[in-house]
């Protein structure tokens, strides 16, 4: 089945066999990819009982098998992955607010270091973190429980290389005072990174 950029790169993120739950699922493309394509048990839940109406008849199209529920916010959790994108970070947080342990998969549409800030106090590093460009920028990050080295708030060390997310990022945070030359030649990173700490605080 054909999924769009950013829907693929969550699902790639997703081992074969897992157990998945997807918050704020909606129309439940990503659990029908996942159970169809890498045998994976998905539970597709939303606040909105006409999106989990939509969810079920994609489901019955495809004739995938995956479990859907009306829920706000978390439902009992053993050691399922954890997806939630599509929504803001405030209310990413707000949904992620009790403790847990579970592998999450997070792409919030906006001030993804919000999330990376919360997620470090929760004791969750960074594994993993994807950049897809859809007519605007989606990061898209797979945490795990467990102290790692320091992430920047800012920009993962897999993002920090990408010279037209940082230049994205720059002019997000109105920063016009970096040399293009030398962020063309991926030099002063900690100095874009510091810029924009100040501008946000």
């Amino acid at each position: 089945m054909k999924i769009n950029k950013r829907l693929k790169a969550i699902c790639d993120l997703v081992p074969e066999n897992s157990k998945v739950i997807d918050i704020g699922a909606d129309h439940a493309l990503v659990d029908i990819y996942l159970n169809k394509i890498k045998n994976c048990d998905c539970l597709a839940t939303d606040i909105s009982p006409n999106a989990i109406k939509r969810a079920k008849i994609n489901i019955d199209k495809n004739e995938a098998n995956v479990k859907t529920k009306v829920i706000d916010g978390l439902p009992e959790l053993k050691d399922e992955i954890i997806i939630i994108s599509g929504m803001g970070a405030k209310t990413m947080l707000k949904i992620l607010h009790s403790q847990i342990t579970n592998d999450l998969i997070l792409s919030p549409n906006n001030n993804v270091h919000l999330v990376r800030k919360a997620m470090r106090k929760k004791g969750y590093h960074i594994e993993k973190e994807l950049l897809v460009k859809e007519n605007h920028y989606y990061v898209i990050t797979y945490y795990k429980f467990g102290k790692h080295k320091r992430t920047d708030d800012i920009v993962s060390p897999f993002l920090k290389n990408n010279i037209p997310y940082m230049r994205k990022l720059l002019n997000y945070y109105q920063i016009k005072s970096i040399n293009e030359r030398k962020l063309l030649q991926k030099l002063k990173y900690k100095h874009i990174v510091k810029k924009i700490k100040r501008t946000i605080q």
